[in-house]
This record gives structure tokens, C-alpha cells and sequence, in this order.
């Protein structure tokens, strides 16, 4: 009993995403893996509605997911997939189409290996792929020294947490140039819509520092609005290890992103 309950539920919010339209008895019928009256799911969707799993916007309507069930199933389905593409173009088609915003920079290496000093003047960061220029203080020499063998985005936020913002903001327009946007449209869709939470963060998404901010994984409310989720995550495109933040309506259907299995 346990089973098909989990099943129907289930076959609700898959066929919501690819429909978005209220389902209705006849319809999940077809959809279901195993025979049943639509009496019988009927029935069920009495329970899950008392539940507050689903919900009926009309009376003569079928019913749709609700939020916190559409949370439920993508703490569920987004942990194991894999990120691998051909090609960006590939990612901005799905992206597109699915009404997502994402975000890509590269996986690599960048760190602090010397620190020099020019004329009491000048201090010159020397990564493994950039160099820095910035005026000279002892003060911020004695803290960089600290930080040699450190990445650059380990020294970005360091930077950030101790007030060292002019260091912070010089490291940070670097690397904005690394980033990739696919779909920016659909981020400023939400930030419209949402305006209190666009005025304190349109600016971090856009110039892609904000995927320095987090730790892998799935956000909703802390992250963003109501009624939207982040999926922060590794990914491949062209052999080319990238890490990858994907936000849209949490009633997107997210999958349409993954390698298909």
C-alpha cells in the first residue's frame, strides 16, 4: 500500500513537470505502472490532499504538487545524477527552453605560490595562473604570507571575512572573467518578481561570485525566494570539469539537465 501510495505521488509530480497542468484521475491512469480504478486514485488523492502533499485549485480540477512536496522530490532525485555534456550550446538549449539560469566556471587550480615585495611600494601575488598587483602595506604582507599555498578563492573570501575589501574586490573582478551565464533572462525574471531579494542579490549571481559562497547541494528558502530552488553542484561539459549553480522555479523540471540514464 506504502509502495503505490509512493508511487502515485510520484507519477503526479513527474507528469506536472512535463505538463504543468493539473492531473486529473484519467490521465495519471495512463501514466502509472500498474492497473487501478479511477476511483481508486480518486481515493488517494483525497489523502494526499488531507496530507498536504497535493492541492485542487478548483473543485472540478485535477490536482497539482505542492510546494513542500516539490521540495521533498528533489531532495530526492538531484542526489545522485551527473552533470556531462557535449557542449555549452547543449546547456544553453536546455536552459532555455526550461526557463534556468546557470552558471559555470572552470575547476582549477590557482594558488598563492609567491609573495614579492618592489621598493616598499608594491606587493606582487603570484598564483599558478594569475598575478596581482596591489599596494604595499606590512600589515598585508604579514597576513599574505600566511595564506602562500592557499586558492585563490580560499584568499577571496578570507579577504571578504576580514575586512580586507579593496584586496577582496581586485580578486573578485579577475575572476568574473572565467564565468559563463547561460539564460541570465530567467534570473532577472525572478529578481522582478521578487524584488526585495533581487535588490540584495542580482549583483553576486550575475558576476558569478556567488558560487564561491556555498557548499554543494540543494537551496530553497535559504538561499532563494519562495517558490524557487539553487542546485549547486560539479559538472563535465566537453571533457572540461566545471562548477555548475542552476537556478529556476522549483516546478522546472531540473532533470532535463543530467545525462540521461
Amino acid at each position: 500500500m506504502k509502495r503505490k501510495y509512493e508511487t502515485i505521488l510520484e507519477t503526479v509530480v513527474k507528469t506536472f513537470l512535463q505538463t504543468h497542468e493539473p492531473i486529473g484521475s484519467t490521465i495519471l491512469k495512463e501514466k502509472l505502472p500498474f492497473k487501478i480504478a479511477p476511483a481508486t486514485i480518486r481515493y488517494y488523492f483525497n489523502k494526499m490532499v488531507e496530507r498536504g502533499e497535493l492541492m485542487q485549485l478548483h473543485k472540478s480540477s485535477g490536482r497539482i504538487p505542492t510546494e513542500s512536496t516539490m521540495k521533498r522530490y528533489w531532495r530526492k532525485h538531484l542526489r545522485e545524477l551527473e552533470f556531462f555534456k557535449d557542449a555549452m550550446e547543449e546547456v544553453a538549449t536546455i536552459g532555455e527552453k526550461e526557463n534556468l539560469f546557470m552558471l559555470f566556471k572552470p575547476v582549477r587550480s590557482n594558488r598563492l605560490k609567491v609573495l614579492e615585495r618592489v621598493l616598499n611600494r608594491y606587493l606582487i601575488l603570484v598564483f599558478d595562473s594569475d598575478e596581482y598587483v596591489i599596494k604595499y602595506q606590512s600589515q598585508l604582507e604579514s597576513f599574505l604570507k600566511d595564506l602562500i599555498g592557499y586558492e585563490l578563492d580560499e584568499i577571496k573570501r578570507i579577504a571578504r571575512d576580514v575586512g580586507m575589501m579593496s584586496l577582496y574586490y581586485k580578486m573578485r573582478a579577475k575572476s568574473e572573467e572565467d564565468v559563463t551565464l547561460i539564460n541570465a533572462e530567467a534570473l532577472i525574471e525572478v529578481a522582478g518578481e521578487k524584488s526585495h531579494w533581487g535588490k540584495r542579490n542580482i549583483r553576486d549571481f550575475l558576476d558569478g561570485n556567488i558560487i564561491e559562497e556555498f557548499d554543494d547541494g540543494l537551496y530553497f528558502e535559504t538561499l532563494m525566494p519562495k517558490g524557487y530552488m539553487a542546485l549547486k553542484m560539479n559538472s563535465v561539459i566537453g571533457n572540461r570539469p566545471m562548477k555548475m549553480l542552476c537556478i529556476g522555479a522549483i516546478d522546472r523540471d531540473f532533470t532535463k539537465i543530467f545525462k540521461e540514464v
